[in-house]
């Protein structure tokens, strides 16, 4: 009895932080907030905070300071979601004037916008509003210059390689896949290797594996401390979104998992790691599929990865083949409910998919960065090894292209409930229990 109280008093005292903080976090809307004045047409000023050009059309993230409808004039707070065409272009820090509707996010064919906007605490939206630019240079400094390296590195990128491979190396370094046809991202879909182009800890652990292999001569505390730095001014320079700083973090915790898991109790920082994550903003939990996958790959690699360990041994370890391909596996069987209950669909080809161009990944990723990179520098020299990233990114386009005409290559499952995911994860962590149990 006194073990039971000793679990159930930590537990429910859990279970009390995390009810009171979701109720903290919960939005409300005052006169002061500009969602209070959804579904009006207005005038609003504010400061652009967030660009996201795409392949045709741009999405700005504005920083509400005042409104006026009707003569009537206030200070407000709060963000607005405007979509526009794709010019004119505006910056990070430019204060603008909008005239237009302003909206409550809708719901489009099940999915929830309302829902995904909130957790960056969007609540409002306006498409194609009229915009005035009234005047440049507002906003902080440091996230200026994160806009201003983050648009020299896709410019960069742009310029190295041709389209799709540009905006599919893009996305391994960035996440951003905006440019990549339909057709080409349908591919991405029924393979299963949408995950290579959206940052999570995934891509960020394949860069620490290079650096570390690079670093195989130094001893391995300083090869650790070096890749750690890496990744550290590899986010600042590709802009540090949430989402490459989330991948980052499991990225550096994914690493560590692979070097220390067995010294140490690494699933105890992960969990520490992912609860202050969520108790920071407790919206991702439910609603960021991102923070899910990202979780999921980690905790494959800490419980997953080893029981393959016998059977990768006779893979090679250049360019970190075993390594990319055991993370990969891993993270495919502890991701794969998430995938299910939020795509609906299930890839049979993914695992054979994943094989092929598993090995592929490290390279085109380092040999696209190193290019970006060198073309500060040396543009000729830089070519070079675009080249040589484009002939990888060629065979992946090549191979997904393969693999996704092939029949039954994926199957819509709807219907995929929490239970059912829940049911899953029993299972599997019951097989990993007698495994881990057979294998001591």
């Amino acid at each position: 009895m006194g073990r039971f109280f000793k679990y159930l008093v930590p537990i429910l005292l859990g279970l009390s932080l995390g009810v009171f903080r979701v109720v903290v976090a919960e939005h409300r809307v005052t006169p002061n907030d500009i969602d209070y004045y959804n579904d009006q047409k207005m005038e609003v000023i504010g400061v652009v905070t967030e660009v996201d050009i795409r392949r045709d059309k741009a999405k700005y993230t504005v920083s509400a300071e005042h409104w006026s409808v009707d003569g009537g004039e206030r200070e407000v707070k709060g963000d607005i979601l405007i979509s526009l065409n794709k010019y004119p272009q505006y910056k990070y820090g430019d204060l603008v004037r909008l005239w237009g509707e302003v909206l409550a996010p809708g719901e489009f064919d099940g999915f929830d916008y309302g829902a995904y906007l909130s957790r960056f605490g969007v609540y409002s939206v306006m498409y194609q509003p009229s915009v005035r630019l009234l005047e440049s240079g507002q906003g902080n400094l440091f996230w200026h210059g994160m806009s201003y390296l983050q648009g020299k590195f896709m410019e960069r990128i742009n310029r190295l390689f041709p389209e799709p491979h540009a905006s599919f190396e893009a996305g391994l370094l960035v996440g951003a896949r905006k440019g990549i046809p339909d057709d080409l991202m349908t591919k991405f879909n029924i393979t299963g290797l949408t995950h290579i182009i959206a940052i999570s800890g995934y891509n960020i652990t394949i860069i620490i594996v290079f650096v570390m292999w690079l670093l195989g001569g130094l001893p391995r505390m300083t090869g650790f401390a070096v890749a750690c730095a890496s990744i550290v001014l590899f986010t600042l320079f590709v802009g540090a979104s949430p989402a490459v700083v989330r991948a980052s973090i499991m990225g550096i915790l994914g690493l560590i998992a692979l070097n220390y898991g067995r010294q140490n109790n690494i699933h105890l920082t992960i969990l520490w790691s992912a609860m202050l994550m969520v108790l920071w903003n407790p919206k991702i939990l439910m609603h960021d599929v991102g923070f899910q996958l990202s979780f999921a790959a980690v905790m494959g690699l800490i419980y997953v990865a080893p029981h393959f360990e016998k059977y990768s041994k006779k893979l090679p370890e250049t360019f970190g083949v075993r390594e990319a391909i055991t993370m990969t596996l891993s993270a495919q069987v502890m991701a794969l409910p998430i995938i299910v209950y939020n795509f609906e669909r299930l890839s049979l080809i993914a695992p054979l998919a994943n094989l092929l161009v598993a090995f592929a990944i490290p390279p085109a990723m380092l040999f696209g960065f190193v290019a970006v990179i060198l073309s500060f520098v040396f543009f000729p020299l830089a070519q070079i090894f675009a080249y040589m990233a484009w002939g990888v990114l060629t065979y992946i386009i090549k191979i997904i292209e393969f693999t996704s005409i092939i029949p039954y290559a994926s199957v819509n499952l709807p219907g995929m409930t929490f239970m059912m995911m829940a049911g899953y994860y029993l299972l599997l962590i019951l097989i990993l229990v007698r495994l881990s149990k057979n294998k001591a």
